[in-house]
């Protein structure tokens, strides 16, 4: 747009001082409409798909919303795709805990009526997430082989009987001992068992450790982290990002995108999204700020499952 200089020297009545500032106005008006509005993004150009791959409802003994109050949440907030990965945690170590979906073929047909009820709203997806442990290995397939499901998590919540989460797992460990450990856990784990697509919160042993927190805790044993991600990328599994992380002192997700990073570098490509609510108001949890940081870890995509397929959907 040409812009006309206007001849200051004729200014020479209070009619012409008005037509000038009227002219003025104009310009900065137009200019205004040029740079602002007719450039401010489309929705078609917005910055992101909001994709949330790991929630709990009261199909889990820890869930506290509804199927239906997931939904009605991720609508509201304008989550675009969502899987539901209620708990199989098969002999968990408090006996007074069911850590186990426990009418698989209801939660399925609850899931299946939703997807259709909101089918012009959101995706939803059938899964779950998968408690690994040495002993359980062939019923948990035995499970995840018997149902449609359309996305399995498998996580590492018991190690040596003992869940992270209460006290008595660190005793007698230094911080380093009780992350190399974990890591060692899921090693032998995940070298011998396929049936499941990412791993679930990979540094799980953050989230409760006891020990005063430092950076470094980001990315304690190294070299067990990248045997792990190695083991993954090998097997064509994949990993999530699990923004719980940001709850936590450290302020990052599950993993640390420093971990995230190296999973790139290495040659990973499967990367889910999860925010592992199980309340409707940590749908969706600091998605937007995780989104960003998946991107700068290298990634153009995050991966949405269907039928236990890998499908990849640019961010």
């Amino acid at each position: 747009m040409s812009i006309k200089i206007f001849n200051f020297s004729s200014i020479s009545s209070a009619e012409q001082v008005l037509t000038f500032l009227i002219y003025s106005y104009k310009m900065l008006y137009m200019q205004y409409v040029n740079t602002i509005l007719i450039a401010k993004p489309s929705r078609e150009e917005k910055i992101a798909v909001l994709i949330d791959y790991h929630m709990h409802s009261t199909y889990s003994a820890d869930g506290e919303m509804t199927l239906e109050e997931a939904c009605l949440r991720a609508i509201e907030i304008g989550i675009d795709e969502i899987a539901f990965t209620d708990h199989i945690d098969i002999d968990w170590p408090d006996p007074n805990i069911n850590f186990s979906i426990i009418n698989i073929e209801q939660y399925l047909s609850d899931i299946t009526k939703l997807a259709e009820k909101y089918s012009h709203q959101i995706k939803i997806k059938k899964g779950i997430e998968i408690g690994l442990q040495p002993h359980v290995l062939e019923e948990n397939s035995n499970i995840i082989q018997s149902y449609p499901f359309d996305f399995v998590i498998g996580s590492v919540h018991i190690i040596d009987r003992m869940d992270p989460y209460q006290g008595n797992y660190y005793e007698g460990k230094t911080k380093e001992e009780s992350y190399r450990r974990y890591y060692q856990e899921i090693i032998d784990l995940i070298a011998i068992y396929d049936d499941f697509d990412v791993l679930g919160h990979l540094d799980y042993i953050r989230r409760y450790n006891p020990y005063s927190y430092s950076c470094e805790d980001l990315t304690l044993a190294l070299d067990l982290i990248d045997e792990i991600l190695k083991i993954l990328i090998d097997k064509g599994k994949g990993i999530e990002v699990n923004t719980s992380g940001y709850r936590h002192i450290s302020k990052c997700p599950l993993p640390s995108f420093a971990i995230v990073k190296r999973y790139r570098e290495l040659g990973g490509e499967i990367i889910t999204l999860g925010s592992d609510a199980h309340r409707a108001e940590y749908i969706g949890y600091k998605f937007k700020i995780a989104v960003e940081g998946i991107k700068e870890a290298g990634f153009k995509y995050l991966t949405t499952f269907q039928k236990r397929k890998p499908q990849f959907v640019k961010i």
